[in-house]
């Protein structure tokens, strides 16, 4: 009985502690990284802004549901590894910038995407710019230690480079 108390404690303690640590660090953070896409900037706009069809070219979105925003830019639903995400649509400049931000409110985290696309010789330079927000200090501690900032920004430039060829993402200073 007193090891389960003793291991109660301690972990009490780390959560504690996690929590401690999180809270000192900033809510707000930058991100961003870019790719060499082999396709023209209208090929990968057309592509990056076609949200129903992203499923069938990254293996982490299992489905997308249109939202219609009454009057305004749509958003989408995306359903994937990390639960439902609402998504409104902030800008959409054919074919050189997208702007997505997280609608939701209740995750512990939110913020934008800036996709900024420019040609690059016969393909295309894209940089992912992602302004973010983590509410929760224990998801604050983890995803600045654990996951890392640019994990996200990361898997989705590298479902980029294999749906349209390129060379692997880089980080960029934030």
């Amino acid at each position: 009985m007193k090891i389960l108390l003793v291991l109660a404690v301690a972990l009490a303690g780390l959560v504690a502690g996690a929590w401690f640590l999180g809270s000192r660090l900033p809510a707000q953070h930058r991100a961003r990284m870019q790719a060499r896409v082999g396709a023209a900037p209208d090929a990968v706009y057309a592509l990056i802004t076609d949200v129903g069809n992203t499923p069938a070219w990254r293996k982490d979105v299992k489905s997308v549901e249109l939202l219609d925003a009454g009057g305004g830019l749509p958003g989408f639903r995306e359903n994937g590894k990390h639960g439902a995400i609402t998504y409104r649509i902030e800008a959409a400049e054919a074919p050189h910038r997208f702007v997505t931000r997280i609608a939701d409110t209740d995750l512990g985290y939110g913020g934008s995407w800036t996709w900024d696309i420019r040609a690059d010789g016969a393909g295309s330079l894209v940089t992912i710019t992602e302004d973010g927000e983590v509410t929760s200090p224990l998801f604050r501690l983890l995803s600045r230690y654990v996951f890392g900032h640019h994990s996200s920004i990361d898997s989705y430039l590298q479902a980029l480079v294999g749906r349209l060829g390129g060379s692997a993402p880089q980080r960029l200073p934030d």
